[in-house]
């Protein structure tokens, strides 16, 4: 469950942690992901997530749908694809599909051989103008010999979608649409625990299991928001860190009562209370949207309650409790445990405009990051926080 990525071989599986980057043990599929190898499909050729709680499994010319809340097989299945998804036999896709993706917008890519197609989610089929060539339309794929016969694909949540081939691997760079420079790269030598495993020769399939539907921390109260949140875009994951300025949880909820600018949730280091207004698949409402979309930008907000000029000075239990709801939030939402931004006083913020993200940085942004950091705010909270601590 959660952000751990599953990969598939031989029978086997391991489960990749994206906020540990390292793998787990592996274990056989039989016995551990049910129905899979009773309907044969223990060795799947391709997997994929719709995020609407359902996982895909291709073998052969037959794929079965995995619900990702009772952990099992639907039952009725496997049946054929040709008969089943509209567009795949006449593409030439009925059977022996190499690999899947979701792309996060909408739409799926699968890979058959040297050819490619796109699945519209919401029309339930193929897109016109579909097989087209890999090497023609996947910018660096032909070049790093990734021009046929994909063996897996899983996007990462952060704008970055790995592909892999063999003992090899690439990553692709959504907003530049394009492998990125230096890749491909061995397997072994860069996914930490794959190689023991024997993953490092080869992933046969890969999919998360990220739900797509409501998301709610366990250890959190809810108290939902008066005014609805926006639809999140196709964005990278991140989150935001604001403090409340005020020194108790009552105030920071009565203050969103009345101007209806809510986080996602609000946390009291004091206390230890951690209180949810939204789920973590919705915007939340406290950023202004002055610059751009902030509040759409898969971007989970936190309420701190607390002052920004006092944060530098928290003790280490206030701080490992930021850390552990923010553990919390990435064991269910593919946000990294990383910040590229530096979290300033209020007069650094003021002397250091760079500080505060472009609105094409923000479009690209993936990982931990302050108010002071977005565009269009004039916020400089949560502080000189030391996020290095806080993400441990």
């Amino acid at each position: 469950m959660g952000t751990g990525v599953y990969l598939f071989r031989g029978g086997r599986y391991l489960r990749y942690d994206r906020g540990d980057d390292t793998a787990g043990d592996s274990f056989g599929v039989a016995g551990n992901w049910p129905g899979l190898a009773e309907t044969g499909f223990d060795q799947p050729d391709a997997a994929v997530n719709f995020e609407a709680g359902k996982v895909y499994f291709f073998r052969g010319p037959d794929y079965v749908r995995y619900d990702v809340a009772s952990d099992k097989v639907d039952s009725g299945y496997p049946l054929p694809v040709a008969d089943h998804w509209p567009g795949f036999q006449e593409a030439g896709f009925g059977a022996n599909i190499d690999a899947a993706v979701n792309w996060g917008n909408g739409k799926v890519y699968f890979f058959k051989g040297p050819d490619y197609l796109r699945y519209d989610i919401a029309d339930d089929k193929v897109e016109p103008g579909y097989p087209l060539p890999v090497a023609d339309h996947w910018p660096g794929f032909q070049e790093a010999g990734f021009g046929a016969n994909i063996d897996a694909a899983v996007n990462w949540g952060n704008g970055k979608v790995y592909f892999f081939k063999g003992p090899d691997y690439l990553r692709y760079d959504i907003a530049d649409d394009k492998v990125e420079p230096g890749y491909p790269l061995p397997i072994a030598d860069h996914w930490p625990g794959l190689g023991p495993t024997g993953f490092g020769a080869s992933v046969r399939a890969a999919v998360d299991l990220f739900d797509g539907r409501d998301v709610w921390l366990p250890r959190a109260e809810r108290m939902p928001a008066t005014k609805n949140g926006p639809k999140y875009l196709p964005l990278p994951w991140r989150g935001v860190l604001h403090t409340t300025e005020g020194p108790t949880i009552a105030g920071a909820l009565q203050t969103f009562r009345d101007t209806n600018f809510w986080p996602t949730l609000t946390i009291e280091p004091n206390t230890f209370r951690v209180v949810q207004h939204y789920s973590l698949n919705a915007g939340a409402r406290a950023l202004s949207d002055r610059a751009t979309a902030e509040n759409a930008a898969r971007c989970v907000q936190i309420e701190i309650v607390g002052f920004a000029a006092q944060t530098p000075s928290w003790a280490p239990e206030q701080l490992a409790f930021i850390r552990e709801v923010i553990r919390d939030i990435e064991s269910l939402v593919p946000i990294p445990r990383q910040s590229s931004r530096t979290f300033l006083d209020a007069a650094g913020v003021s002397s250091k405009p760079g500080n505060r993200m472009s609105v094409e940085e923000w479009k690209r942004y993936s990982g931990w990051c302050g108010h002071q950091h977005v565009p269009g705010e004039s916020h400089w909270d949560p502080g000189a926080l030391d996020i290095a601590a806080v993400l441990g």
